[in-house]
């Protein structure tokens, strides 16, 4: 009898068991397709407190987003309005002060554009738009008033027959050549390596004879059928800054940072960096490596190709962006060079800087051999 009563007992508590789990399985059913109003409080409070933590994080960045923008904003205006002052004042100058009060100048708005660069990472596509536009504006007023207080000189070939054969009136008569005019400018307040107003020379970094061999920022400006070669072992370049450069060859090698282009025609180079953007370019061969995609602006007849194409580096050389091109097709601004027009430039690519240490110091056949590479006319 007390077996029966065991086995009873066991079986009507394993029923019990079941009923339990059976009825908490419903009770979870009704809670999954219950609103959210019927849940129990502790579910209803942890969906609040993720929906509170995600709202918080977006609303944090975006207010640093927001504050850093318009810090950059003011930052900028009060920037742009003392160069705007400072050029103002450039009439009441003597003709030795203007060099390097348009050189200060100079180096201000490229420092500038060097922030608004660094800036991109958070600022609206349309806000860098407008920057970029004022400070293209400056750039143009100041060299509108550097033809203006500044003449150039005028240019003109010596004529080596006539001074063979009468040595007598090489003095007086024959002009002042091309070649001879070059400006070598280094500045010493700043990170800043200059060549500007030069025409038909073959240009290195050791004209400029820095004191010491640290990171230096570039600059070129007004160029004209020149070589410009920024290769040096034992000087690091940390950016290069471009404007109005026409028929020259740049071999740039490898910029710590960004290389910035206004008024680039009819040119060649050769250049590895970390960001590339090109304002106001025509009829140009890049050779070129970059770790970001480069980026082109008011630019036409643009050819691209892979700087040390043998290497198995990050390159985005043919993701070049066109600010002024938004379709989703190609634009007809730029293009990838041919494998036959890349290998062209093989007699460029391949100098070195210890090959142009062997170079005369005014190797002109070597010059105008070189030049002999620039894009033609289109």
């Amino acid at each position: 009898m007390f077996q029966y009563e065991y086995i009873f007992i066991k079986t009507e508590t394993g029923l019990l068991n079941h009923l339990f789990a059976y009825l908490f399985y419903i009770y979870t059913l009704s809670l999954r397709h219950s609103p959210v109003s019927d849940w129990p409080d502790h579910r209803i409070m942890h969906r609040k407190d993720i929906t509170t933590n995600s709202n918080s994080v977006m609303s944090d960045l975006a207010s640093n987003s927001t504050d850093a923008s318009l810090h950059f904003w003011n930052e900028f205006k009060l920037e742009r309005q003392e160069i705007e002052k400072q050029m103002e004042q450039s009439r009441s100058l003597t003709t030795t002060q203007l060099p390097n009060h348009f050189n200060t100048l100079l180096q201000r708005i490229n420092t500038l554009e060097k922030n608004l660069t660094k800036a991109t990472a958070f600022i609206p596509p349309y806000d860098e738009r407008q920057y970029t536009l004022q400070i293209k504006a400056l750039s143009q007023a100041l060299e509108v008033d550097r033809a203006k207080l500044i003449p150039k000189p005028k240019f003109s070939f010596k004529s080596r027959k006539a001074k063979t054969e009468n040595p007598v009136i090489r003095v007086q008569a024959v002009p002042v050549p091309a070649m001879a005019v070059s400006s070598f400018t280094k500045t010493e307040d700043e990170d800043m390596l200059r060549f500007s107003d030069i025409s038909h020379q073959w240009l290195t970094l050791k004209d400029l004879s820095p004191s010491d061999r640290k990171s230096r920022d570039v600059s070129l400006s007004n160029l004209h059928r020149c070589v410009v070669s920024l290769l040096d072992d034992t000087l690091c370049v940390s950016a290069v800054h471009i404007k109005n450069v026409t028929e020259c060859i740049i071999l740039c090698g490898t910029v710590e940072g960004s290389v910035l282009l206004y008024g680039f025609s009819k040119s060649i180079m050769v250049i590895d960096c970390h960001q590339f953007r090109m304002h106001d370019a025509e009829n140009v061969d890049i050779l070129l490596c970059v770790s970001s995609h480069p980026i082109i602006e008011d630019s036409q007849n643009v050819r691209v190709g892979p700087f040390k194409k043998q290497e198995k580096v990050l390159n985005y050389f043919n993701q070049m962006e066109d600010f002024n091109w938004l379709k989703k097709t190609a634009s007809p601004n730029w293009r990838v060079m041919e494998e036959e027009e890349i290998s062209r430039y093989d007699a460029i690519t391949c100098l070195t800087p210890s090959v142009i240490e062997s170079t005369p110091p005014v190797p002109e056949d070597r010059l105008t051999k070189l030049l002999e590479y620039l894009p033609k006319d289109v």
